[in-house]
């Protein structure tokens, strides 16, 4: 997808499992299992689809994965996948030592471990030179997390991103680079930010976990990992109206089946409209 000056494709680095009822709150499973079918423990299946966003100069990430640094109980626990990001990055064209930018949407472990490899007892980053970029309310949050997070938040991974990464700490909605602006959403966490690409004709805006899939599209459906609900709501309702108005693209960084979808208006409310492969 060529948005501006940028070509956008999707990284098919991962997928890992959670809980079902937990990613749908409280949507009855007979009805949230017809569109992510749980496992025998109730679990259902979860992409870590990395957008890869190309020009001016720059190879940027959002978001990075769950990643490789776990101990062997954690991966069978989460049911994660092996981790593709060498291949992907090199059906583009490019490997680790490419990418100039990691904007993180928020620092939850499943968008922050794949920063990192194990050697030994230590982590160590992947994207060396790399620049990171991150809102300060979520730092914070990372740094301190009430108890409803903590475990999201893993002090391991926050440790190793404070010693080894070079972080551009981010206060609010602002243009990162130019065509590239970033929204914050303190609905699912504090200092969340969504990550929006325009050009002239088209615009396309990553979700985070906001809208993680296209599942999560109705509004009643948000997860039961938002710290704030009723604000999850809000933020969202002002996205999809803002997405179907102007056509935009959503990206899913969840969503194992769609990558992206644009969105229309009917009689029951906001709908996807057509599903999109970057």
């Amino acid at each position: 997808m060529k948005i501006g000056p940028y070509s956008l494709t999707t990284l098919h680095v991962q997928q890992f499992s959670l809980d079902g009822g937990a990613m749908f709150g409280v949507v009855p499973k007979t009805f949230w299992e017809q569109a992510a079918p749980a496992d025998a423990l109730n679990r259902v299946r979860l992409s870590t689809a990395l957008l890869l966003i190309s020009g001016l100069g720059r190879n940027i990430l959002v978001d990075t994965g769950m990643g490789t640094a776990w101990p062997e109980k954690l991966l069978s626990i989460y049911d994660v996948s092996a981790f593709l990001l060498d291949r992907e990055l090199a059906r583009n064209g490019l490997s680790a030592a490419d990418i100039t930018d990691v904007i993180l949407t928020h620092l939850h472990f499943d968008h922050i471990a794949g920063a990192f490899r194990s050697c030994g007892e230590e982590l160590v980053p992947l994207f060396p030179d790399a620049q990171f970029h991150i809102q300060e309310e979520n730092l914070r949050t990372a740094r301190n997390p009430n108890r409803k997070e903590r475990a999201s938040y893993d002090q391991r991974f926050i440790d190793a991103f404070l010693k080894h990464c070079r972080i551009n700490v981010l206060d609010g909605a602002l243009e990162l680079f130019e065509g590239i602006s970033l929204i914050p959403s303190n609905g699912h966490t504090r200092g969340q930010q969504l990550v929006k690409v325009t050009g002239c004709e088209d615009t396309l805006v990553h979700c985070a976990d906001l809208v993680p899939s296209a599942a999560h599209i109705p509004l009643p459906w948000v997860t039961g990992y938002d710290i704030l609900p009723l604000v999850v709501l809000e933020e969202k309702e002002a996205l999809l109206e803002d997405a179907a108005a102007g056509g935009w693209t959503l990206f899913f960084g969840h969503d194992p089946v769609h990558e992206a979808a644009t969105l229309r208006r009917t009689g029951k409310g906001i709908v996807a409209d057509r599903f999109i492969a970057l």
